[in-house]
C-alpha cells in the first residue's frame, strides 16, 4: 500500500535507502551513495508533503517522490509536454528483498493516477542509465526515453509519458 509519509517514517527511510544502496552496490552499481541521497533529502522530501512510501505490513519496502521540482539539466531535454502541467518522479527505490513484486509499476501507477486527479498533463523522471531493469520496465509502461543528461554519477535517461 502506498501512502504519504510522515516525519515519524525518517529513520525508516534511511534505513531503507542504506539497504538500496547496498543492494545497487552489489549488482555494480553506484548511483547512489553517502553524498545522495542524504538524510536531509529524504528529511526535506517529507517537509515538503512529496515522499509516499509502499508499505508491506508496517514495513516500508520502497518509496518515491512526486513534486513539480527539477534539475536544470531537465531544460535541455525535448519534452513532448511543453506546459507547465507536469509531475516529476525522483528517488524511486524498492528494497532488496520486494524487488520483481510489481511495486515500482504500482509507484509509476501512481504518479500517473496524481496526474490524471489533479488534470495535470505528463508524468516526468530519469533513470540511471547503467541499470537496465529499470529502463525497459519505464519503456514497457509506456514511457518515452527523450535524451539523457549527466549528473555526478553518470549518464540518466529522461522518460516522459503524456496523458
Amino acid at each position: 500500500m502506498i501512502q504519504q509519509l510522515s516525519i515519524q517514517h525518517l529513520n525508516q527511510l534511511v534505513s531503507l535507502f542504506d539497504e538500496v544502496k547496498i543492494g545497487l552496490t552489489a549488482l555494480g552499481l553506484d548511483q547512489w551513495d553517502e553524498k545522495y541521497p542524504h538524510r536531509t533529502d529524504l528529511q526535506k522530501d517529507i517537509e515538503d508533503n512529496s515522499a509516499y512510501g509502499y508499505f508491506e505490513k508496517e514495513e516500508l519496502v520502497g518509496y518515491a517522490v512526486f513534486n513539480q521540482l527539477f534539475d536544470v539539466e531537465y531544460n535541455t531535454i525535448e519534452w513532448l509536454n511543453t506546459s507547465d502541467s507536469f509531475i516529476v518522479m525522483h528517488r524511486l527505490c524498492v528494497s532488496p528483498k520486494h524487488q520483481g513484486k510489481g511495486i515500482a509499476k504500482q509507484f509509476v501507477a501512481f504518479g500517473e493516477e496524481l496526474c490524471k486527479k489533479q488534470n495535470i498533463k505528463s508524468l516526468r523522471f530519469d533513470a540511471f542509465k547503467k541499470n537496465p531493469i529499470s529502463g525497459k520496465l519505464y519503456q514497457k509502461l509506456g514511457y518515452k526515453v527523450l535524451g539523457e543528461v549527466t549528473f555526478r554519477k553518470g549518464q540518466f535517461d529522461c522518460f516522459e509519458k503524456v496523458f
